[in-house]
């Protein structure tokens, strides 16, 4: 087994081994409330009994297995902002996942059935149950990255063609100039390890070393090219911040202290930089801690964030910090909140209260977004309003 694989299976394989409250808690609320809509809820509750939990997922070699003509209705629940007029949604349907592409704000999006990933090892399990752990991330506009049950399939082609991403991902000691180092947040699955993507090719590249021994967590490209990244277990066992501003050959690394687990990381530039993070202590509460000098030294802020679990955080193109969190109503009526500071992060004001609060992250860097329905608020979100500086927005319409 080489030196890749190796560490690759050793972080995946101890991040499951290793997992415990509260980050676990964390991420399963995380997930829980990024589902589209309440109908997307009860589709998967549907499928749970009698089958398993469904990720995202798509077998380059199914043959022999049928690809519904006409998917379910749970489909958005994976959408990727991946330029001020580009996106990419992502539409599952058990094993089976789509893709529809975007460059004009949503007013056309190529074909569902144009690209697709057929899941077979999702279907398929050596005691007869159906197995459907399936994640996926959209790298760029023509770049996918699938996990059939801890298998990657890698396309380079808008999702029309699947290759091994083992062989596929290229290795480098630092990313090349031309490629873009791709944003994750949140556990970063299936990523397990900084990834760029040149995109006028395609192509996509990981690095021969880490900064940590830990599994990534969270990457923020800055405006800048440098690269801020964070690496946690499952566990309090502790979390690596790391920056880099030579396209990842090296790092200047620094251990968050205490129980303190990381929720985002996001960088403005290569010295100054902000790591919101979550304690496990009653009454620790959520603390944001920023840097001056590249990483070396931080300090808290003392924000006033609310108490509700954040998890999207970005900088938006004026400097200030873009936050979401949840709003006002319960259940499928629960609004999403925009925050943003201009303060370097002491305080956060309101600017936005719109709904449902749901999808993937609903941020990028340099933009955040909210989910809305025109005719109906509790239903499936038709379009996003995007905003770069929590002050102006642009209206962009979701796959049909």
């Amino acid at each position: 087994m080489s030196g890749r694989e190796f560490s690759g299976f050793d972080a995946d394989t101890l991040t499951r081994a290793i997992s415990a409250p509260p980050l676990d808690e964390l991420r399963s609320a995380a997930r829980s409330r990024r589902r589209r809509s309440v109908t997307m809820v009860a589709a998967a509750l549907v499928a749970l009994v009698g089958l398993a939990v469904v990720p995202l997922v798509a077998g380059a070699d199914g043959a022999d297995r049928v690809i519904p003509t006409q998917p379910s209705t749970a489909h958005g629940d994976a959408f990727t902002l991946t330029g001020p007029d580009s996106g990419v949604d992502v539409w599952r349907d058990g094993c089976v996942v789509r893709f529809a592409y975007t460059g004009d704000r949503g007013r056309t999006w190529s074909d569902w059935d144009a690209a697709v990933f057929d899941g077979t090892r999702c279907a398929t399990t050596t005691t007869g149950t159906v197995d459907t752990r399936i994640e996926v991330s959209v790298l760029s506009d023509r770049t996918y990255l699938v996990s059939d049950v801890g298998v990657l399939f890698l396309s380079t082609d808008y999702g029309r063609t699947w290759r091994d991403a083992a062989s596929a991902i290229l290795d480098v000691p630092a990313f090349p100039a031309t490629a873009r180092p791709v944003f994750c947040w949140f556990g970063c699955e299936p990523l397990s390890e900084p990834l760029a993507v040149d995109p006028s090719s395609g192509t996509v590249y990981r690095l021969t070393t880490a900064p940590s021994w830990r599994p990534l967590f969270s990457l923020y490209p800055a405006a800048d090219g440098s690269i801020w990244a964070a690496y946690q277990m499952g566990s309090v066992s502790g979390a690596t911040v790391a920056r880099s501003v030579d396209r990842g050959a090296t790092w200047t690394t620094w251990t968050v202290p205490g129980d303190a687990m990381v929720t985002a990381v996001v960088g403005l530039d290569e010295r100054e930089g902000y790591v919101l993070t979550e304690s496990s202590a009653v009454g620790g509460g959520a603390r944001l801690l920023r840097t001056t000098d590249g990483a070396k030294t931080w300090t808290d802020t003392g924000t006033d964030l609310p108490d509700e679990a954040i998890w999207d955080l970005t900088v938006g193109s004026d400097g200030s910090l873009l936050a979401i969190s949840p709003g006002g109503g319960t259940g499928a009526d629960r609004l999403a909140r925009l925050l943003v500071s201009r303060d370097d992060g002491k305080t956060f004001t309101v600017v936005r209260e719109y709904g449902p609060l749901v999808g993937t992250a609903s941020v990028a860097p340099g933009y955040a977004w909210l989910f809305g329905n025109d005719a109906d608020p509790t239903s499936q979100p038709d379009h996003l309003l995007v905003t770069s500086d929590a002050t102006t927005w642009t209206r962009f319409t979701l796959s049909p």
